[in-house]
């Protein structure tokens, strides 16, 4: 089957099993009191439903499903379609058996946020079982190809995988951030897997963008519905594991870099709520009102601007890492230092001029752990 009419198929397909999920999912959770309380460091002012990312993930999850089966099955001849089911598990070619695995682990991620959702678990529970999960991917053979040994390509495989999860857990703290920015985020990976010929990387990046965009619908400003950690925890995962697959046909060190500036706007938040949050002496894993979309709204900005802000900075930086996939070394080191420099002059500018007025009012902090979900 032609990749382009897949690729189609599979994101128009993802959408519309998340917009007809979405709702469902929303009654269900009032149904059983399964919603987001105001009050503390949360910025919303009326009970919200949790659950929104179980829709994503069983739209996504099914979608892929299919999208794979008939990539992998269909045959044409003469004008004819078949389907021969058989061949995915007796001539599987190893990449169908990388997606099983990886979409069971990033499951297991969901799984572990839905029951901290309803029921609620233990900090050190949670970073356990995200430790484990984190290390089985890089031990499958998911990790990071680089000059530097392999043991430094180990490690760091491993904390760019818990450092992801937990940047898109924390960038869940306004209507539809964390939602756009992983849609934005899909559609620059698929692109740069695409132009690689990095076809079933590309149909994961579509098919997870289409399931963004299907539950962006009810997540952006007014959200009528939140994902949750269910949904954070599984798009962070996945995020980090399209960034450790992205393969360029420029073996440069520069390329190396172009999964970091496609989420460059998760990291950033995150280095700014660190940053800001060590030189009021409190632990980085407090939360509070002083992430990127709060600083804005402070600024004078409503939440679909400060949204629409973050949004438009991610897609400036999703293209500038596509071209950088593709650039000669003398002209990769000028669009990451550029890069670079922009994020660090956001990140002097956002914790010293606007943090007076930041921190001042981010007093209420309530503790949480590496990998749980920060509403703000």
């Amino acid at each position: 089957m032609n990749p382009i009419w897949l690729y189609f198929a599979t994101f128009i397909g993802a959408i519309m099993l998340s917009l007809l999920l979405v709702p469902a999912v929303r009654e269900y959770a009032r149904s059983r009191e399964i919603i987001d309380n105001p009050g503390g460091h949360k910025s919303h002012r009326a009970p919200i439903p949790y659950l929104g990312g179980v829709a994503m993930v069983v739209a996504f999850s099914v979608a892929m499903v299919i999208g794979v089966m008939v990539r992998r099955s269909a045959q044409f001849d003469d004008g004819q379609v078949s389907l021969a089911f058989g061949n995915l598990l007796t001539r599987g070619d190893g990449l169908v058996r990388e997606l099983a695995v990886v979409l069971g682990l990033a499951l297991l991620f969901s799984a572990m946020g839905l029951v901290d959702d309803v029921r609620g678990l233990s900090p050190w529970l949670r970073f356990v079982v995200g430790l484990g999960i984190a290390v089985t991917l890089v031990w499958y053979g998911i990790v990071l190809q680089s000059p530097l040994p392999d043991w430094a390509d180990t490690v760091i495989s491993v904390v760019w995988i818990l450092g992801m999860t937990n940047a898109f857990n924390l960038l869940d703290n306004i209507d539809g951030l964390a939602a756009g920015t992983a849609a934005i985020a899909s559609g620059a990976f698929f692109f740069i897997a695409a132009l690689n010929d990095q076809q079933y990387s590309a149909l994961l990046a579509i098919g997870l963008a289409g399931a963004m965009l299907g539950f962006l619908r009810s997540n952006f400003s007014p959200a009528t519905i939140y994902m949750g950690d269910a949904g954070s925890l599984f798009i962070g995962f996945m995020m980090a594991y399209l960034g450790l697959k992205m393969r360029t046909n420029v073996t440069e060190i520069p390329q190396l870099f172009a999964p970091v500036l496609v989420l460059g706007v998760a990291v950033l938040d995150t280095t700014v709520v660190v940053v800001s949050r060590l030189r009021r002496g409190l632990s980085p894993f407090t939360g509070g009102q002083d992430h990127l979309s709060h600083r804005f709204l402070r600024l004078g900005l409503s939440v679909r601007r400060s949204v629409t802000v973050l949004l438009v900075a991610s897609l400036a930086l999703g293209v500038l890492s596509v071209g950088l996939s593709d650039a000669p070394a003398g002209v990769g080191y000028w669009l990451l230092t550029a890069a670079v420099v922009s994020g660090v002059m956001a990140t002097v500018v956002l914790t010293t001029k606007v943090a007076r007025v930041v921190e001042a009012d981010a007093t209420d902090e309530t503790n949480v752990t590496p990998i749980r979900r920060n509403v703000s």
